[in-house]
């Protein structure tokens, strides 16, 4: 089992120390840079692979700048963070996020090392770890109000970029283009299926990502950014957020991703319970007029999005599943993954649960088949270690929950909302998709957590990364 090969080790070289000097003065900037870039990462890839002559080791190597992003973060954050310590001499509370935290750190790697191949078990937990390791880095690194702005308007901009680069694949992109752009799976098949829509062969699009169904979550949290900026934020930056909700949701159309929309939905309807328990928090005017225009706003927008599903034909591909669920390989799987897991508990061990998408799992092959990420947790940790990852989600989300209203600042809200809501969407979709290791968007969704939790008060040790130090 070899990680970091030569080719990987130059990479290093190079990128390493200068990301350790920038981060060492800006760390939020080089954090912000990760969450960023890393939607182009798969597109890269693609390109390298189809336009260049470098050898897969070198793609490889080169593929892997986003961790070496957050090994120079970590290397930043925790040397400031003893650096702190020893000034200080307080080390903090520690609450049962970070005691569920370390539990799930603790269950992966042990079922690592308990796996029937520990090859395959430790690509699977490199899989997990390596974008929860942006959870890490986002909860300590604090940004200034004019970077935060700012990283939500170049949030909005990348989303924009990846919802033109799909409309361009769904209106001139035929299969050639995509075979010839580097759009292909490791068996040669095209990354994007084909489903009939109206009777015509349409290729579902993936924008810079790794497939249509983790275009259609990444749209689906670009939407709630842009659903709570445009009743949180004043001016401009509303018309701003406004703008983008119609972009953002066709994006999510345009994928005919079925989890995506069950996704939306249930983020959709978190959103309102929100609102009617009084959770808003009025920077200026009356609560109760702020509280209505969400919820007139939000019943507008699942009122539009009902008739563009109706016109789309997504709302009869999604009837057609629904009239023949025993016939869904995805609920199929669900189920057969629930009557093991009665019979056998304990799961069948880490990285013996394919799909996956890495090279070294499928080589080393699966024991067990099934599709949805909360499953395949269950199925690699045991029914146990996925209730660890409940406690730790739930923690998480709750504080969140409880907090949101008292924020008193609009960037917090929009933040902290789209997280909220965000991440039980993901949850849903992860009910049906493998998507848990999926790079980019773990990568968006940790770093949405972490730094919302930075926005809650916390114990004193936790808050000493400004990311512009004296």
């Amino acid at each position: 089992m070899q990680w970091f090969d030569i080719h990987t080790l130059v990479v290093l070289a190079l990128l390493g120390l200068p990301a350790i000097l920038i981060a060492w003065r800006q760390p939020f900037w080089v954090l912000s840079a990760l969450l960023l870039l890393v939607p182009l990462r798969d597109l890269s890839i693609r390109w390298m692979n189809a336009s260049t002559d470098l050898s897969p080791d070198w793609v490889n190597a080169i593929s892997r700048w986003w961790f070496i992003l957050v090994l120079a973060l970590l290397v930043v954050v925790t040397v400031q963070w003893v650096m702190a310590r020893l000034k200080d001499r307080n080390v903090g509370k520690i609450g049962i996020i970070e005691v569920a935290f370390a539990l799930v750190i603790l269950v992966a790697v042990l079922s690592t090392f308990l796996s029937p191949n520990f090859s395959a078990g430790f690509t699977s937990l490199r899989g997990y770890l390596q974008p929860m390791a942006v959870f890490v880095i986002a909860r300590v690194v604090r940004p200034t109000q004019k970077q935060l702005k700012t990283l939500l308007i170049l949030v909005f901009l990348i989303g924009l970029l990846m919802a033109a680069f799909e409309l361009w694949q769904v209106t001139g992109w035929t299969a050639d283009d995509y075979r010839g752009r580097g759009y292909l799976r490791q068996n040669g098949e095209l990354v994007s299926p084909t489903i009939k829509v109206r009777g015509q062969d349409y290729i579902r699009p993936t924008s810079t990502v790794s497939g249509p169904n983790e275009l259609g979550v990444d749209m689906l949290l670009l939407l709630l950014f842009a659903v709570f900026g445009a009743f949180s934020f004043k001016g401009s930056m509303r018309g701003f957020a406004i703008l983008f909700i119609p972009v953002f949701a066709l994006g999510i159309i345009q994928t005919y991703s079925r989890s995506a929309i069950l996704g939306t939905v249930a983020a959709l309807l978190v959103l309102i319970l929100l609102i009617s328990k009084g959770r808003v928090a009025a920077i200026k005017g009356n609560v109760d007029r702020v509280s209505r225009s969400y919820l007139f706003g939000i019943i507008g927008l699942v009122l539009m999005g009902i008739v563009a599903l109706y016109l789309t034909g997504t709302m009869q591909r999604m009837g057609r599943t629904v009239a023949n669920l025993s016939g869904e390989y995805h609920i199929v799987d669900s189920v057969r993954a629930l009557e093991y897991l009665a019979i056998n508990p304990a799961g069948v061990g880490m990285g013996m649960v394919e799909p996956k998408g890495a090279l070294l799992l499928i080589d080393s092959g699966g024991l067990y088949h099934v599709e949805g990420s909360l499953f395949q947790i269950a199925m690699e940790m045991g029914v146990w270690g996925f209730l660890i990852w409940v406690l730790f989600w739930g923690a998480c989300l709750i504080r969140l929950w409880r907090q949101w209203s008292g924020l008193n600042d609009p960037l917090k809200q929009v933040w902290t909302g789209a997280t909220i809501t965000g991440w039980i969407g993901a949850l849903v979709a992860f009910l049906f998709l493998p998507l848990m290791q999926s790079i980019s968007l773990m990568v968006w969704l940790w770093f949405m957590l972490g730094l919302a939790l930075q926005f809650i008060p916390q114990p004193v040790s936790r808050q000493y990364i400004a990311s512009d130090p004296a």
